[in-house]
């Protein structure tokens, strides 16, 4: 059985050249969207700024025992205990307990196909693609079609399954006299391994803690493709926890503010609202940054595809391709910060135009100032 295959193809010259200019289509793609990226995330993370720091002034504490009219459809802050009368059932294997959630997970003992490639540069433009075809066994969460594989035979992978992951929740959940709504009970994410007892099955499963196994019989020790894991978690109800959201006929539901943001946050233990509204302000902060440094990131992709012509072209002698290559790579590191932090200020001007001005007020002379002191010191 072969277990490593390695391939040698090459690409000409031409064909590079054909395939770059393809590139530059999609790389002008990149490029016009990580602007839109930009300038849309600095707006998003400016309203949802607005909407969490007007929350935090309008919002009302309650106690969680009965809701009061007068806070019908505002929102609202409480901490209580989350309580569930719900039995979770899996059918297939009849599991039932009582709790908020109930996880499956099934991992398939498959082959599994990795490739990796390299390139060399010859004398002409051309290219050598050196591909390496590795295949391994491994537990897996998705079947993996062996059909799709460079050496099929002797890897085959059996795809036909009847388990499947699945998640079941608890439909009423309530906090004092408060029915939890779905967003509110997703955010309870504290899963642990729901141990099975091995006194309810005969021995067509092999039961280890939280796990059953399905297949060979030999899973623990040598473990023969198709083999299954079936894993169970389960998330019970918390002792006590922190609620922001709006009340509504009864129910803890979504926020929406006046810019549109969804204001509905959990949190485990007793937190004041002001510490929520703190945090969910740090997530958002968070969350913007992440945004635009793959904004950052695309448009650097973008004019390394759009430059990348140039050097193909120039890899008709492989030296000089090289120092093309990475000439454009450190110009298109330089166009995209430029760019983006252009295009985040501009958004700022436009989002933000007194806070905007006021810096441009402060850092302007700071800057003529420090450059006149460098220039008489030169002097």
């Amino acid at each position: 059985m072969i277990n490593k295959y390695t391939e040698v193809t090459r690409n000409s010259w031409g064909s590079r050249i054909m395939s770059s200019f393809v590139g530059v289509l999609f790389g002008i793609i990149l490029f016009l969207g990580s602007f839109f990226l930009v300038w849309w995330n600095e707006g998003n993370s400016i309203r949802t700024e607005n909407d969490l720091k007007k929350g935090n002034k309008d919002i009302i504490s309650v106690k969680s025992d009965t809701p009061l009219p007068a806070n019908e459809n505002k929102l609202v802050h409480l901490s209580g205990k989350v309580e569930t009368a719900d039995t979770l059932i899996d059918d297939e294997f009849g599991i039932a307990t009582n709790a908020i959630a109930l996880s499956r997970k099934v991992l398939i003992y498959q082959w599994v196909e990795s490739t990796t490639e390299r390139t060399e540069k010859e004398l002409g433009g051309s290219e050598k693609v050196i591909t390496e075809y590795n295949y391994t066994k491994k537990w897996v969460y998705e079947p993996t079609n062996s059909s799709g594989f460079k050496i099929e035979e002797g890897h085959l992978n059996k795809c036909d399954f009847p388990y499947r992951d699945t998640i079941t929740m608890a439909q009423n959940v309530k906090v004092g006299s408060f029915d939890l709504t779905a967003p509110l009970l997703q955010q309870i994410d504290k899963f642990e391994d729901y141990i099975i007892d091995s006194n309810l099955y005969n021995k067509t499963f092999t039961i280890s803690s939280n796990t059953i196994y399905l297949g060979s019989g030999k899973i623990n020790d040598d473990p023969e493709i198709g083999d299954m894991k079936i894993l169970f978690q389960v998330a019970y109800a918390p002792e006590m926890v922190s609620i922001i959201a709006q009340q509504l006929k009864g129910t803890l539901s979504p926020y929406i503010g006046e810019n549109g943001t969804k204001i509905v946050k959990l949190a485990y233990g007793t937190v004041s609202a002001d510490n929520m509204i703190k945090l969910a302000l740090k997530e958002n902060s968070s969350q913007t940054w992440i945004l635009r440094g793959l904004g950052l990131v695309l448009c650097i992709i973008g004019l390394i595809l759009i430059l990348k012509p140039i050097s193909v072209i120039m890899d008709v002698l492989p030296i000089l391709g090289s120092i093309a290559n990475f000439g454009a790579g450190i110009l298109s590191v330089i166009l995209g910060l430029i760019l983006i932090l252009t295009t985040i200020s501009i958004a700022w001007l436009f989002y933000r135009p007194i806070l905007s001005i006021s810096l441009f007020a402060v850092i302007v002379p700071l800057f003529i100032y420090l450059y006149k002191k460098g220039k008489k010191k030169a002097q």
